[in-house]
């Protein structure tokens, strides 16, 4: 039996050396994952727009921000709720006015940071 714990051993490291490094390893040692050890996961598109409906309660042209009461946006979790928005294309803002129903759809920028990518009058 004394015999068989330096082999189990032998294994066990050459499978943690044989193991690709975690993406802090290789930043602190400088190497690179090769792509056949990257793990597979779908990739979200980075600009996929969440669509919404909702009502224009304000527009400020100046600030590129639209106030909205929109409904629920599932795509995002998102119950129906009152909020600031900023636009991406502050032009579209010359098209909307308070009172009236919109169509939208909601972009995130950054991590948390969500914009208007797109907003019309509701047809």
């Amino acid at each position: 039996m004394k015999r068989i714990t330096p082999i189990l051993a032998s294994v066990a490291l050459l499978a943690f050396a044989a193991a690709p490094a975690s993406a802090a390893e290789q930043k602190a040692t400088g190497t690179k994952e090769s792509p056949a050890s990257r793990k597979t996961e779908t990739a979200k598109p980075a600009a996929q727009g969440h669509p919404g409906q909702g009502t224009v309660n304000s527009v400020d042209a100046k600030a590129g921000k639209v106030n909205l009461t929109h409904g629920p946006v599932p795509t995002l979790n998102w119950p129906g709720m009152t909020m600031d928005f900023p636009v991406a294309d502050k032009q579209a803002l010359a098209k909307l006015k308070p009172g009236q129903k919109v169509d939208f759809k909601v972009v995130e920028k950054a991590k948390g940071q969500f914009v208007i990518g797109e907003i019309a009058p509701a047809n």
